[in-house]
This record gives C-alpha cells, structure tokens and sequence, in this order.
C-alpha cells in the first residue's frame, strides 16, 4: 500500500507540472492551430467598453486612463467605463478629471465587491465586446486590436492576452514572471488544440451579450469556465496581447495572492461540475489536468516523501529517489534563504518557487475547508514603477 502511495503522489506530480503541458503542446503541434495573424479594418471594428474595476486605486488609476487612453483603437467605437464602490481615497474624483475626453464612471458609495460590481455594470456597457482590465495593468498600445479581432469567429466567445511581470527590485518579480511565462506556454497550446482553460485577469474581452451573472465568488476563472461549459464557444489565448504589471510588493503578500487564488477556485468548482464530465464536456481532461488536479499537488509532494521513507528496503531505486526529493528540498531551502537576502540563483530559487506556490495551494485549501474567508474583493498591493508614479503618488 505504501509503495503504491508512492508512486501514485509521485506520478500525479510529475504529470501535473510537466506530463500534461508537454502532451498539451505536442498535441497542438500536430494539430498546427495558429493564432489567427491578419488584422481588423477599422470599419469593421466592433463598439469595444473598456471596463476597469476600481476601489481605492488612487496611486493607479490615472496611469491606467491614460494608458487606456492611448490605446489603437477607434475612439468613436470605444467606450472608458471606471467602475467603483466604497471609495475612501480619491479614486473616482481623479477620474472624474478625465470626463471631457469621454472617460465615464459607474460608482456606488456602498462597498460590496467586484463580483458585484460587475453584475452591476456590465449590463450597462454600451460595447458589443466588454474588455476587463485591471487599475494596476499597463496594455500594449495594440492590445485592444488583438483581442477584438477574434470575435470575428462566433465560436469565440472570450480571449485573454498575456500578463507579463515588469522588472521590479521585489523578491516576487522574477518567481511571478516565471510563473505566468510557464501558464501562457501551456494556455497557448490549449488554446490551438481547442480552448485555453481560465484567463488571465488582467487583460480578457469578453461577448457582453455572453456574459453570466456572477454568484459570491471570484470572476476571473468561473466567468470563462462558465460560458465555455454552458455554450462551448471557446475561450482564445492572445499571446501578443500583453498586460504589464509589477509583481507583488513582497513575497508575503504573494503568498497571500496566491492564496486568496484557490480559495476562489474551490469555490468556482461546484458551480463548474458539468465541466468535468467526459459525456457532457469537451474540455473536461484539460480542465481536470490544468486546475483541479494541481490542487491535490502539496498533498502528493508530502505523501511521496514521507511514503519513500517506508519502502527504501524495496530497492536501491527507492533510496535514490528519497535522495533526490531530499536534495530537491534543501535546495528548495537553500533558494529560501538566498532570496531573504536578495540572491536568487535559478538552480536554487527555481525548486524554491516550485515550493513556494504549492505552499500558496496548500494553505488555500485549509483556508477554504475552514471556512475562513472573505467575500469582498481584495487587491494586491504591487510596487508603483518609479517612471509610472501618478501626481497622486508624489503628493505628500
């Protein structure tokens, strides 16, 4: 029993992180799906809302109207939508400067949360395509283009672009980047075999008409899951498509992000089952593989440790693998502790962050089964570039 424990946790480890991206990426090779390259004529651009959730963005939200501002894209056919509720900083007041270049604001003074401030305002949005965009995300000047473009298939019903970490002094930087590189290899390669499986919050177009009202829960996984698996019209990954964002401000509070992150999806989950079923769902493996199963990860890292120790008689096969996983772990702890004082060399930090995010999902999973969480959205705080800070970022 205790060998097949093994075995089965090692086994599951292996194919969550690397057997399934690398068969994903093999099968998109064969199939040869390509992003589609050719752009939109202007003429045919369809009315784009840019909605940008906002509590307490003050440091934030005047670098993202003007970033958004900025945008390649038909300002006839583009509607600027701030929404907020609760706010005890100057949020909406600084967007309320932009007015007279067409910037609108949808605010409330209750606060709620963002699932209910979605379900407030998308049903309000003028645009035929609704682009959600995070207060804290720069975009690319062509990103708006990008995404737009694929809703020329009505089989696409939503398309998410790529996060990308910019470089900050923050210890999070170079683990968070690394880590949404390696998510956008494996969404890209769904993406051509069929559907990419989430998003990435930052940067994501969506049909308004598609759109799901949203229970107490996160929307950055169960609004796409949810269309996907009710219409089966497809969630596309824009790799060109880019959000830059700085990593958090401290590991601690990656931590925490990281966290809160599947907390929500557990959440998700019961309301995404029908997802799951091979009778009923085209994507069910994917989905399985990409989000469940890593779920049962930090689980299966203990079992197979502990559980080698139990069955080093059966061969010196199990001794070398006992030895492996302990030279893993320490330098896991060695990447631990070089970062504290700012020294990240990979063959250290890399099985360290490994470490790191299954602790993220650990700790997530006994948050969750303990009930012990919020409802109301809660942001991230994340370093202010130094070249980006806003007039309200200097003001003493």
């Amino acid at each position: 029993m205790l060998e097949f424990a093994f075995w089965a946790s090692l086994v599951l480890v292996v194919y969550v992180y690397a057997g399934y991206p690398v068969v994903i990426h093999l099968l998109a090779r064969r199939k040869g799906g390509k992003i589609q390259q050719d752009e939109v004529a202007p003429a045919e651009w369809p009315f784009l809302t840019v909605l940008i959730p906002a509590h307490n963005e003050e440091l934030w939200i005047r670098r993202k109207i003007e970033n958004t501002l900025e945008l390649d894209y038909r300002r006839d056919c583009m509607q600027i939508l701030i929404a907020s509720d609760g706010c005890t900083d100057r949020t909406v007041s600084i967007a309320g400067e932009f007015a007279a270049q067409g910037v609108e604001v949808n605010y409330v003074p209750e606060r709620n949360d963002k699932t209910a401030t979605l379900n407030r305002v998308v049903p309000t949005a003028r645009g035929e395509i609704v682009l959600l965009t995070d207060a804290n995300a720069l975009l690319e000047r062509n990103a708006a283009k990008l995404l737009v473009k694929h809703f020329r298939d009505p089989e696409v019903a939503y398309v998410t672009g790529q996060r990308v970490c910019l470089p900050t002094e923050s210890l999070a930087s170079e683990g968070e980047g690394l880590y949404w590189r390696y998510e956008a290899w494996i969404k890209h390669s769904e993406s051509k075999v069929y559907s990419c499986v989430g998003s990435q919050g930052q940067i994501v177009a969506v049909r308004k008409e598609l759109f799901p009202p949203i229970p107490v829960i996160g929307d950055d996984f169960y609004v796409p899951m949810r269309i996907l698996i009710s219409t089966g019209r497809r969630i596309v990954f824009e790799p060109r498509a880019i959000a830059r964002i700085p990593a958090s401000k401290t590991m601690r509070l990656e931590l925490e992000r990281k966290i809160r992150s599947h907390v929500s999806l557990l959440r998700d989950l019961p309301f995404l089952k029908d997802g799951l079923n091979p009778r009923r769902s085209r994507i069910w493996w994917m989905f399985l593989s990409h989000a469940v199963l890593r779920l049962f990860v930090p689980f299966a890292m203990m079992a197979a440790f502990l559980s080698s120790a139990f069955v080093l008689k059966n061969g010196i096969g199990y001794r070398f693998l006992l030895l492996t996983q302990a030279v893993f772990y320490f330098a896991a702890f060695a990447g631990f502790l070089l970062q504290q004082i700012g020294v990240r060399p990979k063959p250290f930090y890399l099985p360290f962050y490994f470490c790191f995010a299954n602790l993220g999902v650990l700790l997530g999973c006994i948050r969750w089964a303990r009930r012990r969480h919020q409802y109301a959205w809660v942001r991230t705080e994340r370093i202010l570039p130094a070249a980006q800070s806003t007039e309200n970022a200097r003001t003493p």
